[in-house]
């Protein structure tokens, strides 16, 4: 595990924020999402390791943070889960750039 970290580390270290969208969303971005039922939700997207539903960290690589990523705020969502399908709107974006 600790073999693991440190190689994931040095790849993040690699990374170049700069290629990450400043206007849409992408690694890092803090978005907050209304679904069509009315509820809000706040999620910010992380790398798949890093990942914690319950508190709000959604990987880049889940089929919700896949709708999400390059999208901007007013963009509809449609995420197919389990149980059906569940259909968002983007209504705030904060990205990596902006923190």
């Amino acid at each position: 595990r600790i073999a693991m970290l440190k190689k994931r580390a040095g790849e993040i270290a690699l990374m170049n924020v700069d290629k990450l969208p400043r206007d849409k969303a992408g690694l890092g971005s803090s978005v907050t999402l209304l679904e069509s039922t009315g509820e809000r939700m706040e999620i910010q997207l992380v790398m798949p390791e890093d990942a914690d539903v319950e508190r709000g960290f959604i990987s880049t690589a889940s089929p919700i943070g896949r709708a999400i990523v390059n999208r901007e705020v007013g963009d509809e969502v449609t995420v197919t889960v389990p149980n059906g399908s569940r259909t968002f709107e983007l209504v705030k974006l904060v990205t990596i750039h902006d923190s």
